[in-house]
């Protein structure tokens, strides 16, 4: 969940609470395959920190809800929607699928009419919606941007995984049709009219106290008062759509997953026609009930679900973002893998190299954000399921080797080391023949594999930057070297 220093009172009685990470906290022992190693000193401290950190949050099993990991405020007990969304492939990177498949369970199962297709924001380790921020289905917490997070995680957890129950799980696919749908519906999520909401909606006649203002919130940023809307709730709704049309098209559902591709665009074109700001280039952040757009936090998300897509928008997005100075720890948590994927690399490895220093460090999502800025960022170790395949893309500052072993993927575990961003070395542990496109920022000519040289490929990037690689076919048990000479 987001703090922040100037938030109302009534938000500080569901968000304050003691920073302080328990020292006598016990490291999960489930997994602990996967490691990591570099000639960089300060990487290799801000994962090893990060990956103990994390294990420190998640659980083995024994408590009534079942496997989980803390996805919330420390010491909460709990895990929300939001922050489980965005740990979940760091903790895959840990080896914490079952948590993964589970906590994502709990949230679909728990959808409901009576909540208005919300489901619980924050579930706790006995199972029960947190006491924190639920007092029954007329009055709780809740973010309308949540649904479609977890849509977004689930589809990026199956393309790093492979497993299908995440596509096929009757639970999250009636989740999933349900929020797509009758939540949009309820909501008034539609892209036509989502600028027509009211602040308030779906009020019922016990719905009072202190959660009747913020049952279904329109944004991820919870101090802006009178807000109807805002670009992060669009661009969540976006993300959501495309994730679940890439789903269907997974399941062979053609004609489904091009009306949800549709749907998605329209969310997309009301951004870039409504809420573009053209004299600030940047996007506006909030539609208010004044019928006015305003400008503050939340830009974070139009990265995070990909809803930016033109090169000068979303360079106009970034420099706006970096030109803030007081971002909370939870939006620096995403930094590193979003400055990685638009190749602002040097202030990626400086924000995974001061991290341990920042205050509010020990927040959950925190070292999940390191593990997954240092493996999908620096090493640039993308899987996708649906086509059999790993990308991987070294953005390294200096001539260092970074090299991690035992990363859990596609039913398996795969190894790779760089060298530099000249050298990278694949080994394929799975059970399946796996495509490794073996991938170098700039213009390559030819790549040598295991000494023999070989033709390139190119592709651009979104901020027209040109990408050589080649394809390699990776047996299980095979290494393979790809180097450029």
């Amino acid at each position: 969940m987001t703090l922040k220093s100037t938030i109302t009172p009534l938000i500080l009685i569901c968000t304050t609470l003691c920073w302080g990470y328990p020292s006598n906290r016990k490291t999960y022992q489930g997994t602990k395959e996967v490691t990591f190693s570099s000639s960089d000193t300060k990487l290799v401290e801000t994962f090893e920190r990060s990956q103990k950190m994390a294990l420190s949050y998640a659980h083995d099993g024994n408590d009534p809800v079942g496997y989980w990991y803390e996805a919330a405020l420390p010491g909460r007990n709990a895990f929300c929607m939001r922050d489980a969304s965005h740990q979940s492939i760091a903790a895959e990177m840990l080896g914490l699928s079952k948590h993964n498949f589970n906590m994502m369970k709990k949230f679909a199962k728990n959808i409901s009419d009576s909540k208005d297709w919300c489901t619980f924001w924050e579930i706790d380790k006995d199972n029960n919606p947190c006491s924190a921020d639920y007092l029954g289905d007329a009055n709780f917490w809740y973010n309308l941007n949540a649904n479609f997070d977890v849509i977004f995680a689930c589809q990026r957890l199956y393309e790093w995984t492979g497993d299908e129950r995440y596509l096929k799980d009757e639970t999250l696919a009636k989740f999933f049709q349900l929020s797509v749908n009758e939540y949009v519906e309820r909501w008034r999520l539609e892209p036509e009219n989502i600028l027509l909401r009211t602040q308030e909606m779906n009020i019922k006649p016990t719905s009072k106290g202190r959660w009747r203002g913020v049952r279904g919130l329109p944004s991820y940023v919870e101090n802006y008062p009178g807000l109807t809307n805002s670009s992060d709730l669009v661009a969540s709704l976006y993300g959501g759509f495309e994730a679940y049309s890439k789903m269907l098209a997974t399941l062979g559902q053609k004609a489904e997953s091009e009306k949800f591709h549709f749907q998605a665009e329209e969310y997309r074109r009301h951004l870039e026609e409504d809420w573009w700001n053209d004299e600030n280039k940047t996007y506006h952040t909030f539609w208010t009930k004044d019928n006015q757009f305003a400008d503050g936090e939340g830009l974070t998300y139009m990265l995070w679900f990909n809803a930016a897509q033109e090169k000068e928008r979303i360079q106009g997005t970034i420099k706006k973002m970096m030109e803030r100075k007081n971002w909370n720890i939870e939006n620096i948590s995403h930094f590193p893998l979003l400055w990685y994927r638009y190749n602002y690399t040097q202030k990626a490895y400086d924000i995974l190299t001061t991290i341990t220093s920042m205050h509010r460090f020990e927040y959950p999502e925190v070292s999940y954000g390191m593990i997954e800025g240092i493996v999908s960022g620096a090493m640039g170790i993308v899987p996708e399921a649906s086509r059999k395949r790993v990308t991987t893309l070294p953005k390294i500052i200096g001539e260092h080797y970074l090299q991690i072993d035992n990363l859990p993927l596609l039913g398996g575990l795969i190894s790779v080391r760089h060298d530099g961003n000249k050298a990278t070395r694949f080994t394929n542990n799975t059970t399946d023949t796996l495509t490794w496109e073996a991938a170098y920022m700039g213009k390559v000519d030819e790549l040598t594999v295991n000494g023999k040289k070989q033709k390139t490929k190119s592709r651009t990037d979104l901020m027209g930057n040109i990408i050589s690689y080649i394809e390699v076919s990776v047996t299980p048990k095979m290494e393979v070297k790809v180097n450029i000479e």
